[in-house]
């Protein structure tokens, strides 16, 4: 059977749109090597230990750096924090929920809008250059450009800058 051009066009367009998409969801994401200190579960498509998606520090510091300096209610003065954007993390994962269920080392918990990403939060392991000790909330703490866009700071958005943060579950 002979194939007039338009048709030919359109099953490559296609074969092309299906390629791609098979592309997509064959990302995939590296186990760590070392101690996990972040795990992101739920409706994610990427995954790297069962229906999990575990990270260790350097597969975290791989990602590309954000810092964001800002004054907060929990430190002095303007204070830099360094780490990843919340975006970057929610698509190396391929998350597809509308909210995060952040839990700390201690169980605390908070929900985190996916919206927020687009406002420019980022997960921080360090401050001021230094690594972010457990005792001084760490591994990871959820920041938000408080001096940046100063709409930000309510009670909503400082209860959602959870520290000691170890887990995400996209909901």
């Amino acid at each position: 059977m002979k194939m007039t051009g338009i048709a030919a066009r359109c099953i490559g367009l296609f074969a092309l749109a299906f390629a791609t998409l098979g592309v997509a969801s064959a990302k995939e994401l590296a186990p760590p090597t070392g101690d996990v200190v972040l795990t992101v579960s739920g409706a994610i498509g990427v995954h790297n230990a069962g229906d999990l998606a575990e990270f260790d520090l350097p597969m975290l510091e791989a990602m590309p750096k954000t810092e964001i300096r800002t004054t907060t209610p929990w430190t002095d003065g303007v204070t830099t924090f360094e780490g990843f954007a919340l975006k970057d993390l929610l698509d190396a994962v391929g998350a597809a929920g509308s909210d995060l269920s952040a839990i700390a080392l201690n169980d605390y918990a908070t929900i985190i809008p996916t919206s927020d990403a687009d406002l420019g939060v980022i997960v921080a392991y360090k401050v001021n250059g230094e690594y972010i000790s457990v005792r001084e909330k760490g591994p990871l703490w959820v920041i938000y450009p408080f001096d940046q866009q100063p709409d930000l700071k309510t009670e909503t958005n400082y209860g959602r800058s959870i520290w000691q943060l170890n887990r995400f579950e996209v909901r």
